[in-house]
């Protein structure tokens, strides 16, 4: 999940085009995700993403969170095929005493369930892999009219989710050398084994905090008029991309209104 939130500089196209693109590209995506519940369109949604993530030569790195959002939308389709009574039933988890029956119904909604989930959150995940950091905060500043504090605050929370992950496993690390044990199965003993990695994670996320506010005072923050090093452009490239989005939105929209994309 670290690596997921992290730019990675690939020479790709997706990686040249401007935030505000990738921006709305992933807003189509949520859009196209809430709009559709049938699974064949969220699963051509999803098979998309997968093909941008691949043009941008991100896939690799997208690799350890797929398997943990796929863990996770496993879990979505199970409960959702457990308790969705409507349609034929397939099977019985407990066929003695025909008990939790699963219907075909039920289970196509999981999988549009699972499907929508993992759309969305690698669409997420790609808009973050593929623009730099200072390029959103311009897009959110400059193109979005977002006050600076706020972009400020959201990019820096982002940009600490890897640092953050990597002191929890240095701690972590540490504890069980000396000896600390943070395995087994009962939830009130892990809940207080982690209190030895919880305790330093505040004292460091507290250091960072104040090493980041004498940071910011020393060059000036909020200082005057903001100025930037390196004004990202739109391209033709970005046209073309934005043109095709929204003639599939649009395509979407026009499919949805006219009762296709539903089970």
């Amino acid at each position: 999940m670290a690596a997921a939130v992290e730019y990675i500089s690939v020479n790709s196209p997706v990686h040249r085009l401007n935030a505000v693109t990738k921006m709305l590209w992933a807003l189509a995506i949520l859009v196209c995700g809430l709009m559709f519940n049938d699974y064949r369109y969220l699963l051509a949604l999803l098979a998309s993403v997968l093909i941008i993530a691949c043009a941008a030569g991100i896939i690799k790195n997208l690799l350890p969170v797929s398997v943990g959002l796929s863990v996770f939308a496993l879990v979505l389709l199970l409960i959702q095929a457990l308790f969705y009574d409507q349609g034929n039933v397939l099977f019985h988890i407990i066929p003695v005493y025909n008990k939790l029956p699963v219907t075909d119904y039920g289970l196509l909604t999981g999988v549009a369930m699972a499907a929508r989930m993992m759309s969305i959150v690698l669409s997420f995940l790609v808009l973050l892999s593929t623009t730099r950091i200072q390029d959103l905060v311009f897009t959110m500043v400059e193109k979005l009219k977002v006050p600076y504090d706020y972009a400020f605050m959201f990019m820096t929370a982002l940009r600490f989710i890897p640092t953050f992950l990597g002191e929890v496993r240095q701690v972590s690390e540490a504890q069980q050398a000396r000896g600390h044990a943070v395995e087994g199965f009962n939830p009130v003993k892990k809940i207080r084994s982690y209190a030895p990695v919880a305790v330093p994670l505040v004292l460091v996320s507290l250091n960072k905090a104040e090493n980041l506010a004498l940071a910011m005072e020393t060059r000036g923050y909020s200082g005057g008029r903001r100025t930037y090093l390196k004004k990202p452009g739109v391209t033709g490239s970005d046209y073309i991309f934005g043109a095709v989005l929204l003639l599939l939105l649009v395509c979407g929209i026009a499919a949805r209104a006219g009762g296709y994309g539903t089970m």
